[in-house]
């Protein structure tokens, strides 16, 4: 995964900085450059798995220390400090896809610096999340994008107890990373859970050892001559504790990255580019549809060409009639119906077939969802109650549940009601019991039509069901 994983945090001296960073390196000529340069009894293996939820790092193959010290700064504090002086850092080399993984106190190059500062700042001061604590993405179209989870840790000597820290990852590819999400957050969640019960047990110990002596020392301090402006001084010249005083790990940071190196294995094995050539098609399935093998119509005139009764199949357990292909359906709604229906399809609204019959509501969804590619349908057959469009686009509802307001009167919604007529052409069962509709402008009614007892009605938004445009008799 092309991106850079880092560790940031808020120092009370110097503000937000960069702590400890990961990066990966696909040139084979740096990679053994650097490897060279590592003594081999300084190389140190690494596990197949940074802990029990890593996978996928088979072929990492050792982490090494850097001997070559970077340059000293003098400005940094111990809690801004991740490596030891005569450390560089550490690297892991995958020897199977030649990549090299280098993690520093912060990037060399400078202009990559500049990018994994910025977003430094932005997590720990400028983006916040509800709650303070939390994952949030930002960035911008031409610049770098990141994915920023910020934390707390405790600290028994800091202000507020508590220290504020960051992960982020920044790359340049914002699909990329937004498709990541899941998979970051997770193990960006399990990595901080780690590092807070570390620091919580050695909070928890400092807290207990401190009791005994925090009134007896507050009282002498105060009773001397230097009074409460000796505390402040004291407390003004003290300088922040590192993560590995915070958690009690004093390979806390070969830890994290083994994990960052897992998260940019991991993360770049997990998804992967393919080409798609055509358009997309759905092949109707014969024995599912019930129809007989043959050319489907591609014509309106194929589309409009008169059925009779035997061209419909019939349940007869339940004596219900059961649709078998789009023609069936077209030829039994008027034009106007029919493209009001297919365009709420088309666009990706919900459609939603309310009937009593399970087997008629069933037919009608798996010829409806034939109009568009398979991978854009999410199917519920047959509910008892209403399911958000997040759940499915094509919506199977007995004739008893409700619709919801906000459904009926948005235009991302389309419900389609199929009514049992009895006598005088009341409607039999249901919430719309007794309810007196017209005889409608469907085409091709015949005496032995099975279906003759049933009508579709395709209900609009903001439109009662007696005014529906287009009622459509079965």
């Amino acid at each position: 995964m092309n991106a850079v994983v880092a560790l940031c945090h808020f120092c009370e001296a110097h503000g937000p900085a960069i702590l400890f960073c990961t990066q990966s390196f696909h040139s084979a000529h740096d990679a053994q450059l650097m490897m060279d340069a590592v003594p081999p009894d300084k190389r140190i293996p690494l596990p197949d798995r940074p802990d029990s939820r890593a996978s996928d790092a088979s072929s990492v193959s050792s982490v090494s220390s850097l001997i070559q010290a970077p340059p000293a700064k003098s400005e940094q504090c111990e809690a801004c400090r991740s490596i030891p002086a005569d450390e560089a850092g550490f690297v892991s080399y995958d020897t199977k896809a030649n990549i090299c993984y280098i993690s520093q106190q912060h990037p060399e190059q400078p202009q990559l610096y500049s990018v994994v500062r910025q977003a430094c700042v932005r997590s720990l001061n400028c983006e916040v999340c509800p709650g303070r604590e939390g994952p949030i993405a930002f960035g911008e179209d031409g610049s770098s994008h990141v994915l920023s989870y910020t934390f707390k840790i405790k600290d028994s000597q800091a202000r507020g107890f508590s220290r504020l820290y960051s992960l982020v990852v920044v790359m340049m590819d914002r699909v990329f990373l937004i498709n990541s999400w899941p998979f970051l957050v997770k193990h960006f969640r399990a990595l901080i859970d780690d590092l807070q019960g570390k620091a919580e047990c050695v909070y928890s110990r400092e807290t207990e050892e401190s009791k005994q002596h925090t009134s007896r020392s507050l009282r002498s301090s105060v009773s001397s001559t230097h009074g409460l402006d000796h505390l402040r001084r004291i407390r003004a010249n003290e300088t922040g504790r590192s993560l590995v005083e915070l958690t009690g790990d004093g390979g806390i940071f070969r830890h994290l990255h083994r994990y960052f190196v897992f998260l940019l294995k991991a993360g770049g094995l997990r998804i992967t580019e393919c080409v798609l050539e055509g358009p997309p098609r759905v092949v109707a399935d014969p024995e599912s549809s019930g129809e007989q093998p043959g050319p489907a119509p591609s014509t309106p005139e194929a589309l409009e060409r008169p059925l009779s009764a035997a061209d419909f199949r019939v349940v007869e357990e339940e004596g219900v009639c059961v649709l078998g292909s789009l023609q069936q359906v077209f030829h039994l709604m008027d034009k106007a119906s029919f493209q009001y229906l297919a365009t709420h399809i088309l666009k990706g609204n919900q459609v939603i077939v309310r009937g009593n019959s399970v087997s008629l509501v069933t037919s009608l969804i798996n010829i409806l969802k034939n109009i568009v590619p398979e991978k854009c349908c999410q199917i519920v057959p047959f509910s008892k109650s209403y399911k958000e469009p997040f759940v499915c686009n094509f919506l199977g509802l007995s004739s008893s549940a409700e619709v919801p307001k906000h459904v009926t009167s948005s235009d991302l919604h389309v419900v389609v009601e199929i009514f049992h007529l009895g006598a005088a052409g009341r409607v039999v069962g249901g919430v719309w019991a007794g309810l007196r509709l017209g005889e409608g402008e469907g085409r091709g009614r015949e005496d032995g039509n099975p279906c003759s007892g049933y009508r579709l009605v395709v209900v609009q938004s903001n439109s009662k069901t007696s005014e529906a445009k287009g009622l459509c008799v079965f």
